[in-house]
C-alpha cells in the first residue's frame, strides 16, 4: 500500500514530537517554543502550550501527563496548560544535561531518553542515554526521580523505543558527517534495567538516518530518515524488529523529523518535519498501545 502524506498543519518553523492524544495531535513547534494541537475533525490546529524550555520530543504518560524533552531547559519536563513546568530530572551528578531529544516511557512509568549535544551547549562530556525513574513513595520518600546512565557510547542519540514486551531498547544513531556512525540499533534489556551489546540493525552509511519513530501493533518500526541530499531521500521506513526493510515510503518534505500513528483504530501516521509542517497518511499499519 503506497502512503500518500498530506499537510494537515502549517508551515510553521520547524515542528517535532508528534503524538495521539486521545482524539488530537499534539506536536512540538521547537524555534516558537510551543506545543500545538491539531484536531483532525476540525482541521484547526492551537496552541496547546504557549511557553515551553525548547521542548522537541513528546511523550504521554501511563497517567494522561504530558512529558517533554525541553532541550534548552537541559531536562525533562512534565507539561501543563497555564501551569508551571514540572521538572523530572534536569541533572546527572551534579551537572545539567546536554539537552534531551526524545524519550519513550514504559509501564512502570519510567522514562527512556536519549541526551544528544546538538548545539554544543552541554557539560557532560557524554552524550548518553539514560532511563529516569519514578519515585516510589514507599522507598523515596523524597520524591526524587532516580537517574540511571545506560550507556554514552553514541555519538548523536536521537530517536528512542522499546521494543513491546520491553526486554530490548532502539536507539538511532543519527550524526551526519562521512565516516560516522548512523544506524539504528537494539541493546538487549537485562534483568536488573542495565543494557547489554548492542546490534546494529541498519547502517544508513553516510547519509541521514533516523531522527523519531513509533512503533506498530505487530512490533514493527515506522521511522522518519533521508535527507534532500543523497541517498534514497526523504523517506519513512517500515523496519521488522530484526532491522530488515519491509517498505520504503518517500516523504515530501526535505528532513521528516518524527511519527505517530493515531486516529480512531490507530493507522493514520502523523509525520512532522524541519520545514514545519504536520504531515498524515493513512497506512495499512496499526498504532501499538503500551498502556
Amino acid at each position: 500500500m503506497a502512503w500518500e502524506f498530506e499537510r494537515v498543519a502549517g508551515p510553521f518553523r520547524a515542528t517535532e514530537g508528534p503524538i495521539w492524544a486521545v482524539d488530537a495531535v499534539r506536536f512540538t513547534e521547537i524555534k516558537e517554543h510551543q506545543v500545538l494541537e491539531y484536531d483532525p475533525e476540525t482541521g484547526q490546529t492551537s496552541v496547546y502550550i504557549d511557553s515551553t524550555a525548547g521542548a522537541v520530543g513528546l511523550h504521554e504518560g501511563r497517567d494522561g501527563e504530558l512529558y517533554a524533552c525541553e532541550a534548552e531547559g537541559h531536562r525533562i519536563a512534565a507539561l501543563t496548560p497555564d501551569e508551571p513546568a514540572s521538572v523530572v530530572v534536569d541533572g546527572f551528578d551534579g551537572t545539567p544535561l546536554n539537552g534531551p531529544n526524545d524519550l519513550e516511557i514504559d509501564r512502570d512509568g519510567d522514562i527512556w531518553f536519549t541526551d544528544p549535544d546538538d548545539k554544543d551547549r552541554g557539560l557532560l562530556g557524554h552524550t548518553s542515554v539514560f532511563r529516569a525513574e519514578r519515585p516510589d513513595v514507599d522507598a523515596n520518600a523524597s520524591g526524587d526521580w532516580q537517574l540511571v546512565h545506560l550507556t554514552d557510547e553514541m555519538d548523536r542519540p536521537n530517536g528512542i523505543l522499546l521494543s513491546p514486551d520491553e526486554t530490548r531498547l532502539y536507539v538511532a544513531e543519527c550524526t551526519y558527517g562521512p565516516d560516522q556512525a548512523t544506524d539504528l540499533r537494539a541493546y538487549p534489556i537485562r534483568d536488573d534495567g542495565s543494557l547489554g551489546p548492542r546490534e546494529i540493525l541498519h547502517d544508513f552509511g553516510d547519509h541521514r538516518g533516523i531522527d523519531g519513530m513509533t512503533l506498530t501493533e505487530s512490533g514493527d518500526i515506522v521511522a522518519c530518515a533521508g535527507w534532500e541530499k543523497g541517498g534514497p531521500g526523504p523517506s519513512v521506513y517500515v523496519f521488522s524488529p530484526s532491522g530488515e526493510v519491509l517498505e520504503r515510503h518517500p516523504f515530501p518534505e526535505d528532513r521528516p523529523t518524527n511519527c505517530t500513528l493515531g486516529g480512531p483504530d490507530g493507522s493514520t501516521l502523523y509525520v512532522a518535519d524541519m520545514t514545519g509542517s504536520l504531515y498524515a497518511a493513512e497506512t495499512d499499519r496499526s498504532a501499538y498501545v503500551r498502556f
